[in-house]
């Protein structure tokens, strides 16, 4: 069947129907792709506000949690009590959320509003004295640069042997000025203007002598020695520990915490058996003495320093911590300190209000010895008459009649003779007598008479007595000093009593008219720096408060101020790895000497800036996530931000009372 093809257009339309229901399904579709994608975007962008809204509320919470708590970012310290995350589950509609808080290492310790008001000495090294003898002294290999990191005054010259002294800024001397010294200005030699040279005053933490302490155990190499807060006087006793030949030699020597007062009494012309002669020079010349709370080489604090020492950095360093609690240890009278193949490091206490003094030379207080007459409290035995009566030479004491002409046997026991206050531990007692009064009115040369004093606790000590003229009373004084010296230096004497014996061969009556123990005493005083560190330095019969010298092994630190305005400082470095005088020294002189073998190349002496920021800084990091949480710290934070906190008090924080300053904030949106 053949077919033709008609020449009109019939069935043309389809194709223009399936191209325009192509290009429709395009459009509809691109449009449908382009609304889910707008969609989509508008509820990611919701949700993610959402997220950044929680993550903002969750560092606010961060910030409030850390202000109304104690946490100073000091070493064993959390953010958070316990944890250094903050959990915040189901958190303002938008999930969960947590905080991570990291302390921020930078810390302001020095708060100086005024030279009146400041936790930092002014000068880095201020020398007192004007008598003539150099005020600072700095002896060097040629070529070395003794650095100092602060104000370099003396208030009579300053003599540079060797090499240079450099400072960061000013140096000032009333007097002349020998050798090379550079600072910024250029030093101000023959100075003459105000009053930066003053003694600041600083006043010690003692007001009282603290209560005496015996010196611990030392019986085995390479121990734990613990001393605790109080009096120490024997500088003899704590050389001897702390020499190479003593039983506890290469042991750490740890000054617990506290207030420590040293005046040492081996030079006194009479002592107790117990406090041996020699100077009043205390001499390390072995192992590692430890004074403040101890530390790792992490700085965070440790129950005890371990054994050896680690020195420096053994302990908590008050510029490094704000909760930092460490010694002060004062000296009085001519005591003094060496340090000879020994290490030593000494840490102060931090305050917001005065610097951290760590070694103290008194400046005023004197000892006021006291004489005594002690009597009886109670009289018993055959005489008649009362403790009343035997207390004073009066001549109307206690009596006994011989019952016939034959004579007889009487006794008198006489009980007391306490102090109305004990003297304290650590007395010295100079001069102690008992003094009987006593006679008859017939007298006999075949009398007999005994006495004896028998101190409470201890052992008797005959009398001397005489015998008395007819009707005239004989006097007799023993010297009982030996014998009572130690109980006194002890605290425990506590009296005792006195027993007369009488046998006469005639009739007559005995007088007993007196019974006294007359004692005098020097009981434990704050002193005033005397002796040989009051006279010109380095003369032959001068010495030095404290001293360090040229041995091996010599380690010696002062973490905090050195306050002696009376007294000389001699220090030797060849050991150094990092400051020795940490937040300056003012003393009447100073002396210091370098070795060739220093490398430390910083400032030996040094105070800190001024820094008129924070106390304390966090790094805070908020982490969201859906739910319940908990959040995972993972991935990047959606929110950032790096806060500082500034307590009135820094060692004592009051929750809420602190204020808040957010140094930094970034989010992620």
């Amino acid at each position: 069947m053949n077919r033709r093809w008609k020449g009109d257009d019939t069935g043309a339309a389809l194709p223009m129907v399936l191209l325009l229901v192509t290009v429709v399904a395009v459009v509809l579709g691109a449009l449908l792709s382009f609304a889910d994608t707008s969609v989509r975007t508008t509820v990611n962008l919701r949700d993610q506000a959402a997220s950044a809204y929680t993550a903002d509320g969750a560092l606010q919470a961060g910030i409030n949690a850390i202000r109304t708590s104690t946490f100073t970012g000091a070493a064993g310290e959390h953010c958070f009590g316990g944890s250094d995350t903050l959990t915040l589950p189901n958190f303002g509609g938008g999930g969960s959320a947590a905080v991570s808080c990291t302390a921020d290492p930078a810390k302001v310790q020095i708060q100086c509003p005024s030279l009146s008001l400041c936790n930092r000495p002014g000068s880095a090294i201020l020398t007192l004295g004007t008598g003539g003898e150099d005020g600072l002294n700095i002896q060097q290999p040629t070529g070395s640069s003794f650095k100092v990191h602060g104000v370099v005054y003396s208030n009579s010259n300053i003599r540079v042997v060797n090499g240079s002294l450099d400072t960061n800024t000013a140096v000032y001397a009333r007097g002349a000025c020998a050798g090379t010294i550079g600072s910024t200005p250029a030093p101000s030699c023959g100075y003459g203007g105000s009053a930066l040279g003053a003694d600041p005053g600083y006043a010690p933490v003692l007001t009282s002598v603290p209560p005496h302490q015996d010196l611990p155990a030392c019986t085995k190499s390479g121990s734990l020695i613990t001393f605790q807060p109080g009096f120490y006087d024997d500088a003899a006793g704590l050389s001897a520990m702390m020499s190479s030949s003593s039983k506890c030699k290469n042991s750490t020597f740890w000054f617990s915490p506290g207030t420590y007062y040293f005046d040492f009494h081996n030079s006194a012309a009479v002592r107790p058996p117990s406090l041996s002669g020699g100077d009043d020079v205390w001499t390390v010349d072995n192992g590692y003495l430890v004074a403040g709370t101890p530390v790792d080489g992490s700085g965070r604090i440790i129950a005890k320093p371990p054994v050896p020492a680690q020195i420096p950095e053994a302990c908590d360093n008050p510029i490094d911590d704000a909760k930092a609690v460490g010694v002060q240890f004062v000296f009085g009278g001519d005591s003094r300190l060496a340090v000879k193949a020994g290490q030593a490091e000494i840490c102060g206490t931090y305050s917001a209000e005065r610097p951290p003094v760590a070694v103290y030379g008194l400046t005023s207080g004197a000892e006021s010895p006291v004489t005594t007459t002690l009597v009886p409290g109670s009289v018993t035995g055959g005489f008649t008459g009362t403790a009343a009566s035997v207390s004073k030479v009066d001549g109307a004491g206690a009596t006994w009649a011989a019952p016939d002409k034959s004579g007889g046997h009487a006794t008198l026991t006489a009980a007391g003779f306490s102090p109305a206050a004990a003297p304290p531990a650590g007395t010295i007692l100079t001069s102690a007598k008992v003094r009987v009064v006593h006679g008859n009115d017939h007298g006999a040369s075949k009398d007999s008479r005994a006495a004896q004093f028998t101190p409470a606790g201890s052992s008797p000590i005959p009398l001397s007595l005489s015998t008395p003229n007819d009707g005239s009373a004989a006097t007799d004084v023993t010297d009982v000093t030996g014998q009572l010296a130690q109980a006194v230096y002890d605290g425990t004497f506590a009296g005792g009593q006195l027993g007369y014996t009488v046998d006469v061969k005639h009739e007559g009556t005995e007088l007993v008219d007196a019974l006294q123990l007359e004692l005098t005493y020097t009981p434990p005083a704050l002193r005033a720096e005397s002796g040989c560190t009051q006279l010109m330095y380095p003369s032959p019969a001068a010495c030095a408060l404290v001293t360090a010298v040229n041995n091996s092994g010599n380690r010696f630190y002062v973490q905090g101020t050195t306050y002696a305005p009376k007294a000389v400082l001699d220090v030797t470095l060849n050991n150094a790895t990092e400051p020795i005088f940490r937040f300056g020294v003012v003393a009447r002189s100073l002396w210091v000497k370098e070795t060739g073998s220093v490398t430390f190349t910083g400032a030996v002496i040094e105070v800190p800036d001024d820094s008129p920021g924070f106390v304390f800084g966090v790094y805070l990091s908020a982490y969201v996530c859906p739910g319940s949480g908990p959040c995972p710290l993972s991935g990047t934070p959606p929110a950032r931000a790096r806060v500082a906190y500034v307590d009135g008090d820094p060692t004592n924080p009051v929750p809420g009372a602190r204020q808040v300053s957010v140094l930094s904030w970034s989010g992620n949106r």
